[in-house]
């Protein structure tokens, strides 16, 4: 439960690299995410290079954090091995949100970035990183040890829960 209470958005990193052993760790338990029928219609993508950070910030302007980050890991999925037709971005969100609590297990800030499904940027990262075309990128999790402080905020919301009915 600490780990994901603790999890948090984070956006200012150090310049410190992430060794390859936690990289592992952290892709490990993406690919421990459940997907409907155990379809693990999921790949990885770890991307360290700067000059391609410089390119990802003209493609995804939300992503700017990324120019201090050491590595950033994109969620693709490959529709069409899929079981169960449509359950594909539950499966990558299933395993981004994994990559996410790894990340903090580990004691490295992150911050997920969505690229599907908006297409022009799901084409663009395609160009970018060679993807071939039935393979889509969901999602970006920027990765790196925290640069300051970011503040945890409180998200319990008793209101939001419904029993047995909406009313």
């Amino acid at each position: 439960m600490d780990i994901l209470l603790s999890r948090k958005s984070v956006r200012s990193y150090k310049p410190d690299m992430i060794s390859d052993e936690d990289i592992n760790y952290i892709l490990k338990a993406a690919m421990a995410s459940p997907t409907a029928g155990n379809a693990r219609e999921w790949h990885f993508m770890v991307i360290k290079n700067k000059k391609t950070h410089e390119e990802i910030m003209k493609i995804h302007t939300a992503a700017q954090m990324i120019k201090n980050a050491p590595a950033a890991i994109i969620v693709c999925a490959e529709p069409n091995v899929e079981k169960f037709p449509g359950f594909w971005p539950q499966d990558a969100g299933a395993a981004t949100q994994n990559i996410l609590l790894a990340a903090t297990a580990k004691g490295i800030g992150s911050v997920w970035c969505g690229i599907y499904p908006r297409e022009e940027r799901v084409a663009k990262f395609q160009e970018l990183l060679n993807i071939p075309e039935n393979i889509v990128p969901v999602s970006m999790i920027v990765l790196g040890y925290e640069d300051g402080d970011t503040p945890l905020k409180e998200r319990w919301e008793p209101s939001k829960i419904k029993y047995e009915t909406w009313a």
